[in-house]
């Protein structure tokens, strides 16, 4: 017999569904929110609800927005002849917090994974081919991860613009091969974007 409620039970296996999060790790969440105010979790529960409605992705470059461009589309002084191109969000905002990318962006929304059904279709590679042709952008910056999924896509790009007059660059290897951008250390993300080639 179950000592436990189904309710709590249910609130542990949904936090156990965000990345990165254990069942260890959703139980002590699920007790902080049951054991913190009420208020403070009614406004947990509303932060995800609201964002969950209100963001959507920017038309251009797939980053997280409120409106249909996101903040850094819409800035006029972003230097619109460079594209960053990354996997995700998260990458973004690491790019933005150290401040040593002024173009802009294109989050893919994954790489290449044929064993995870992750073909090019699965990813806005189109829209990335597209907004080149349409803006003549001068350098595609490729800021995927090193790793076989990141290396395979970074390659799989470059062959996607071969006819097209573009300098693209990758960022350094003082990434390591394998590593994450997400986990690695501002100091190097910074060396490995200065020295791309």
């Amino acid at each position: 017999m179950n000592s436990q409620s189904e309710i709590l039970e249910n609130l542990i296996n949904n936090i156990s569904k965000l990345p990165g999060i254990g069942k260890k790790s959703a139980r002590r969440i699920a007790y902080h929110l049951i054991n913190t105010s009420k208020d403070n979790a009614l406004n947990t529960a509303n932060s995800i609800i609201e964002a969950r409605e209100r963001l959507g992705l920017c038309i251009e470059c797939f980053n997280l927005s409120e409106d249909k461009l996101c903040n850094i589309c819409s800035d006029p002084l972003r230097n619109r002849d460079i594209i960053l191109v990354i996997e995700n969000f998260h990458d973004l905002y690491l790019f933005e917090k150290l401040k040593i990318h002024k173009g802009l962006y294109h989050v893919l929304g994954g790489l290449l994974s044929p064993l995870d059904g992750i073909g090019p279709g699965t990813l806005r590679l189109n829209e990335l081919l597209n907004r080149i042709r349409m803006n003549n952008t001068s350098e595609l910056i490729i800021g995927l991860n090193h790793s076989v999924e990141g290396d395979s896509t970074a390659l799989y790009i470059s062959n996607m613009l071969k006819d097209i007059s573009i300098k693209i660059t990758r960022l350094a290897s003082g990434i390591p091969v394998g590593g994450e951008i997400e986990y690695t250390d501002e100091i190097t993300l910074k060396q490995a974007f200065e020295n791309r080639k």
